[in-house]
């Protein structure tokens, strides 16, 4: 194992020694040999622009696809976010609404109840009320618990966009619990 790597340090030595003493012979670096500018000058100018040709056409048009494509995919998700905390307040106005108008007929019942001065139609009313209150109460809970899902929907999505930004960027998967503290330090600043 030693007699190889000591053979292949001994031959860059005389390489090395060789191409020092040439260009001690020559005056100097040839790098800056006068001599020798124009066609390093060409091969500069060649390579710039064959390097160039190639990142034009291969790689700035790969990075720009997965540019557009991530920014398609975020703003997808944005507008999925957006659509649930629409459909979540048009639920939350439909509730009010129907709340109100049950609210309402409950007083307009109550009222004509109340004039007729029945017990039957006491007992009804308390009936009734009670059953209303058991549908709001369980409208309320459905409304809150939908409510509920969609922000923790809404959550888990910004933490996989995170987790999938931070994986494409830094080439390596994230650590979530710094991500979700970095997510709820970012949903506490708004």
């Amino acid at each position: 194992m030693r007699i190889p790597v000591y053979s292949a340090l001994a031959a860059l030595a005389v390489l090395g020694a060789g191409g020092t003493a040439h260009a001690a012979a020559d005056g100097g670096m040839p790098q800056l040999n006068f001599h020798d500018f124009a066609p390093q000058i060409v091969w500069l100018v060649i390579t710039f622009a064959v390097l160039y040709f190639v990142m034009s056409k291969a790689a700035i048009p790969a990075i720009s696809g997965t540019l557009e494509k991530r920014q398609a995919k975020i703003q997808g998700d944005l507008d999925a976010a957006e659509k649930a905390n629409e459909e979540t307040r048009s639920l939350v106005t439909a509730y009010e609404k129907r709340l109100s108008d049950a609210r309402e007929q409950a007083r307009r019942l109550q009222r004509e109840r109340s004039e007729a001065d029945s017990a039957a139609a006491t007992a009804r009313l308390a009936e009734l009320g009670q059953r209303l209150g058991a549908k709001i109460d369980e409208a309320e809970k459905r409304i809150a618990g939908q409510r509920s899902q969609v922000l923790e929907g809404i959550e888990d999505m910004a933490h996989d966009i995170a987790a999938d930004v931070y994986a494409k960027l830094a080439g390596q998967p994230a650590d979530r619990a710094a991500l979700g503290a970095k997510v709820a330090l970012a949903k506490g600043g708004r």
